[in-house]
Protein backbone atom coordinates (compact mmCIF):
# COMPACT_ATOMS: atom_id res chain seq x y z
CA UNK A 1 0.00 0.00 0.00
CA UNK A 2 1.48 3.36 -0.72
CA UNK A 3 2.09 6.08 1.94
CA UNK A 4 0.37 9.26 1.00
CA UNK A 5 3.35 12.33 0.46
CA UNK A 6 4.06 14.36 3.58
CA UNK A 7 3.16 17.94 3.02
CA UNK A 8 6.80 19.71 2.06
CA UNK A 9 6.45 22.81 4.43
CA UNK A 10 4.73 22.73 7.65
CA UNK A 11 0.82 25.02 7.24
CA UNK A 12 0.63 26.24 10.24
CA UNK A 13 4.06 28.16 12.15
CA UNK A 14 4.04 29.88 15.77
CA UNK A 15 6.28 31.54 17.44
CA UNK A 16 6.66 33.04 20.89
CA UNK A 17 8.98 36.28 21.43
CA UNK A 18 9.72 38.02 25.19
CA UNK A 19 10.56 41.68 25.57
CA UNK A 20 12.63 43.32 28.06
CA UNK A 21 9.57 44.78 29.92
CA UNK A 22 8.46 41.19 30.54
CA UNK A 23 5.49 41.33 28.10
CA UNK A 24 6.10 38.89 25.18
CA UNK A 25 4.55 38.47 21.83
CA UNK A 26 3.06 35.47 20.12
CA UNK A 27 2.88 34.72 16.66
CA UNK A 28 0.94 32.56 14.17
CA UNK A 29 1.83 32.42 10.46
CA UNK A 30 -0.84 29.88 8.49
CA UNK A 31 0.04 29.36 5.46
CA UNK A 32 -3.44 27.48 4.38
CA UNK A 33 -5.17 30.65 4.64
CA UNK A 34 -2.17 33.02 4.31
CA UNK A 35 -3.02 34.99 7.74
CA UNK A 36 -0.83 36.14 10.21
CA UNK A 37 -1.60 36.68 14.11
CA UNK A 38 0.25 38.50 16.49
CA UNK A 39 -1.25 38.56 19.72
CA UNK A 40 0.82 41.01 22.47
CA UNK A 41 0.56 40.77 26.23
CA UNK A 42 1.55 42.32 29.44
CA UNK A 43 3.82 41.04 31.68
CA UNK A 44 1.13 40.02 34.03
CA UNK A 45 -0.28 37.99 31.21
CA UNK A 46 -3.45 40.23 29.92
CA UNK A 47 -3.84 40.57 25.88
CA UNK A 48 -3.48 44.06 25.29
CA UNK A 49 -2.92 44.60 21.28
CA UNK A 50 -3.97 41.90 18.64
CA UNK A 51 -2.95 42.40 14.87
CA UNK A 52 -3.91 40.36 11.56
CA UNK A 53 -2.64 40.60 8.56
CA UNK A 54 -3.17 39.01 5.33
CA UNK A 55 -0.14 37.56 3.41
CA UNK A 56 0.71 37.93 -0.26
CA UNK A 57 2.71 34.50 -2.18
CA UNK A 58 5.95 35.66 -0.87
CA UNK A 59 4.39 35.38 2.82
CA UNK A 60 4.69 39.34 3.12
CA UNK A 61 1.87 41.24 4.78
CA UNK A 62 -0.03 43.22 2.61
CA UNK A 63 -2.60 44.87 4.90
CA UNK A 64 -4.38 44.12 8.50
CA UNK A 65 -6.27 45.31 11.03
CA UNK A 66 -5.64 45.97 14.56
CA UNK A 67 -7.11 45.33 17.75
CA UNK A 68 -6.46 46.38 21.29
CA UNK A 69 -6.85 43.96 24.55
CA UNK A 70 -10.69 43.64 24.30
CA UNK A 71 -11.18 42.77 20.56
CA UNK A 72 -11.99 46.75 19.30
CA UNK A 73 -10.94 47.39 16.07
CA UNK A 74 -8.77 50.40 16.07
CA UNK A 75 -6.74 50.64 13.51
CA UNK A 76 -5.61 49.64 9.78
CA UNK A 77 -2.37 49.27 8.13
CA UNK A 78 -1.12 48.52 4.74
CA UNK A 79 2.08 47.66 3.31
CA UNK A 80 3.39 48.90 0.03
CA UNK A 81 6.37 47.37 -1.66
CA UNK A 82 9.15 48.36 -4.33
CA UNK A 83 9.41 47.33 -8.31
CA UNK A 84 11.64 44.45 -6.24
CA UNK A 85 8.80 42.80 -4.68
CA UNK A 86 10.32 44.00 -1.19
CA UNK A 87 8.00 45.80 1.82
CA UNK A 88 9.08 49.63 1.39
CA UNK A 89 7.09 51.30 3.87
CA UNK A 90 4.18 49.74 6.44
CA UNK A 91 1.29 52.98 7.43
CA UNK A 92 -1.14 52.51 9.90
CA UNK A 93 -4.37 54.55 10.15
CA UNK A 94 -6.58 55.36 12.97
CA UNK A 95 -10.26 54.71 12.05
CA UNK A 96 -10.36 58.04 10.96
CA UNK A 97 -8.16 57.16 8.28
CA UNK A 98 -5.39 59.27 9.80
CA UNK A 99 -1.87 57.94 9.94
CA UNK A 100 -0.18 57.95 13.09
CA UNK A 101 2.55 55.55 12.42
CA UNK A 102 5.15 54.95 8.90
CA UNK A 103 7.88 51.98 8.78
CA UNK A 104 10.30 52.86 6.30
CA UNK A 105 12.04 49.80 4.94
CA UNK A 106 15.39 50.19 3.39
CA UNK A 107 18.01 47.77 2.03
CA UNK A 108 21.77 48.40 1.31
CA UNK A 109 23.57 47.56 -2.55
CA UNK A 110 23.13 43.45 -1.91
CA UNK A 111 19.58 43.95 -0.77
CA UNK A 112 19.54 43.33 2.68
CA UNK A 113 17.09 45.00 5.06
CA UNK A 114 18.34 47.62 7.13
CA UNK A 115 16.81 48.19 10.01
CA UNK A 116 13.34 50.06 9.51
CA UNK A 117 13.04 53.59 10.88
CA UNK A 118 9.67 54.05 12.35
CA UNK A 119 8.16 57.50 12.12
CA UNK A 120 5.15 58.34 14.80
CA UNK A 121 3.28 60.90 13.48
CA UNK A 122 0.35 63.40 15.31
CA UNK A 123 -3.14 62.57 13.84
CA UNK A 124 -4.23 65.46 14.96
CA UNK A 125 -1.84 68.09 13.15
CA UNK A 126 -1.96 69.03 9.91
CA UNK A 127 -1.33 67.70 7.21
CA UNK A 128 -2.54 64.21 7.64
CA UNK A 129 -1.66 61.41 5.59
CA UNK A 130 -4.34 59.68 3.98
CA UNK A 131 -5.08 56.62 1.54
CA UNK A 132 -5.55 57.52 -1.59
CA UNK A 133 -8.49 56.36 -4.15
CA UNK A 134 -7.93 55.56 -7.69
CA UNK A 135 -10.35 55.49 -10.12
CA UNK A 136 -9.35 53.18 -12.81
CA UNK A 137 -12.85 53.71 -15.03
CA UNK A 138 -11.73 57.31 -15.82
CA UNK A 139 -9.16 58.33 -18.47
CA UNK A 140 -6.95 59.86 -16.47
CA UNK A 141 -3.02 59.81 -16.31
CA UNK A 142 -0.73 58.73 -13.48
CA UNK A 143 0.74 61.93 -11.30
CA UNK A 144 3.45 62.99 -13.05
CA UNK A 145 2.50 62.21 -16.35
CA UNK A 146 0.93 65.16 -18.94
CA UNK A 147 -2.56 64.41 -20.65
CA UNK A 148 -2.37 64.54 -24.43
CA UNK A 149 -3.67 67.88 -25.39
CA UNK A 150 -6.60 68.17 -27.61
CA UNK A 151 -7.60 70.41 -30.04
CA UNK A 152 -9.83 73.75 -28.69
CA UNK A 153 -11.67 75.40 -30.95
CA UNK A 154 -10.80 79.00 -31.83
CA UNK A 155 -13.63 80.92 -30.61
CA UNK A 156 -13.45 78.84 -27.25
CA UNK A 157 -9.40 80.36 -26.46
CA UNK A 158 -8.67 82.58 -24.53
CA UNK A 159 -6.29 85.35 -25.51
CA UNK A 160 -2.76 85.70 -24.19
CA UNK A 161 -1.90 87.02 -20.97
CA UNK A 162 -0.32 90.25 -21.19
CA UNK A 163 3.41 90.07 -20.41
CA UNK A 164 4.55 90.83 -17.22
CA UNK A 165 5.45 94.27 -16.37
CA UNK A 166 8.93 94.87 -14.17
CA UNK A 167 9.10 96.13 -11.06
CA UNK A 168 11.26 99.09 -10.09
CA UNK A 169 14.39 97.69 -9.46
CA UNK A 170 13.90 95.54 -12.70
CA UNK A 171 13.73 98.65 -14.53
CA UNK A 172 16.51 99.97 -12.82
CA UNK A 173 18.71 97.32 -13.40
CA UNK A 174 17.01 95.26 -15.98
CA UNK A 175 18.19 94.79 -19.39
CA UNK A 176 17.16 97.72 -21.57
CA UNK A 177 14.03 96.72 -24.17
CA UNK A 178 15.00 98.26 -27.59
Amino acid sequence: MAQPAAPSATPIVARSTYHPDNSHSETVVDKTTNELIESTYNAGGALVAKKHYLLNERGLPTQGHIYDGRGNLVARSQVYFDAYGRAQEMRSFNLSGQCYQQVIYEYDDRGNAKKPKVINVNPGAAPSIKPGIIDFTQNTQPPGQAMPQQAVPAQAQQPAAEPKKKGFFGRLFGKKDK
